[in-house]
């Protein structure tokens, strides 16, 4: 039976999986019943987690979400991260329990040791996936993992040469379904250790301080583009900013204001951005590119302002507000601040 290992993202203080793990176990799962559906081959998914130990619960949450095998590789060097060691780690781990597909979250800790995985098991890796499906060419299944390219202008749907197969899905772009039977087992490997020479951790401080430009909760989100550009000021992305406090919505923003200096980095939304999933999703000002497109299309509710009626923002709206964002956010303001 060949194997699709998921690469699980873990909270190393409460000792348990993040969410973006739940969801690459879910869609791994999917994968399986493609692969069986296409060319009737068996796939098994297997969640692999690197810790020095990881609470029960998450283990059955694993099982539950699709999972086949837990993994837990497991050392005290493991307590914190480094990414040599992690990289390491996990390249003893598959070097004697190989698989053909291994999918990684597209987190700063994940976009750092991907790479360095890959590049010891001399095999490919496609980044920053929105996508992945099972495709038939030459009469053989192939991994098709798709991502945005060409400026996020288009969709490209790229095939690796060499096995194991391996790409980054950001989070919230999959759903996760706890739909599966539970199960507590968990399968241990301990690494060999050794001494980390050229990584020394001093101190850990955590930061309990509230991040405003957290989206993993946002249930309205209101984005800002460049269409809110006034003068060369901030008027209109601060008038925004007020808005969102007074209703309890957070401000996203699209790459374009970011890069002119408009808004920080953090608030920005799409490929190179975050990824969300708003209750209600408001852009602002927003043409559309498919660069912001995939950060925010699977909000349950889209609302698009744009004096554009052909802005190609519409095509993913539910609703669909031909005016100027600058007047609309005028309007609104006015009458939150009586």
């Amino acid at each position: 039976m060949k194997k699709i290992i998921v690469y699980c993202e873990v909270d190393f203080v409460n000792k348990k999986l993040e969410e973006v793990s739940y969801e690459l176990i879910s869609k791994a799962r999917s994968l399986t019943k493609i692969a069986k559906e296409l060319k009737n081959e068996d796939y098994e998914v297997e969640a692999v987690a690197l810790l020095d130990e990881i609470e029960i619960e998450s283990v059955k949450n694993a099982y539950k979400a699709g999972a086949n095998i837990f993994t837990l590789i497991k050392s005290d060097s493991l307590k914190v991260f480094s990414q040599t060691v992690f990289a390491q780690s996990f390249v003893e781990y598959f070097n004697q329990n190989k698989s053909d597909i291994i999918i990684f979250p597209a987190t700063p800790r994940g976009r750092i040791v991907a790479p360095r995985i890959t590049t010891s098991l001399d095999c490919g890796l496609v980044a920053d996936c929105t996508g992945l499906d099972f495709i038939v060419r030459d009469d053989k299944l192939m991994f098709a993992p798709t991502r945005p390219t060409f400026g996020s202008e288009l969709m490209a749907t790229i095939i690796s040469k060499t096995l194991p197969q391996c790409a980054t899905v950001r989070a919230k772009t999959f759903n996760a379904e706890f739909i599966y039977e539970e199960n507590d087992k968990i399968n241990e490997f301990k690494p060999i250790s050794y001494e980390e020479n050229r990584i020394k951790l001093v101190k850990t401080i955590l930061d309990n301080t509230p991040n405003e430009y957290d989206f993993s909760d946002a249930k309205i989100i209101l984005a800002a583009g460049y269409g809110l550009v006034h003068n060369k000021d901030r008027k209109y992305f601060e008038k925004l900013e007020q808005i969102a406090k007074l209703i309890g919505a957070k401000v996203g923003s699209t790459r374009k204001v970011v890069d002119l200096g408009y808004m920080p980095q953090a608030t920005q939304i799409g490929q190179t951005g975050s990824t969300v999933e708003a209750e209600i999703y408001v852009a602002f000002g927003i043409s559309g590119a498919l660069q912001h497109i995939s950060g925010m299309k699977n909000s349950k509710k889209i609302i698009a302002v744009n004096i554009d009626e052909d802005a190609e923002i519409f095509n993913y709206s539910d609703y669909k507000i031909v005016a100027n964002a600058k007047t609309i956010i005028d309007n609104i303001y006015e009458k939150l601040s009586k």
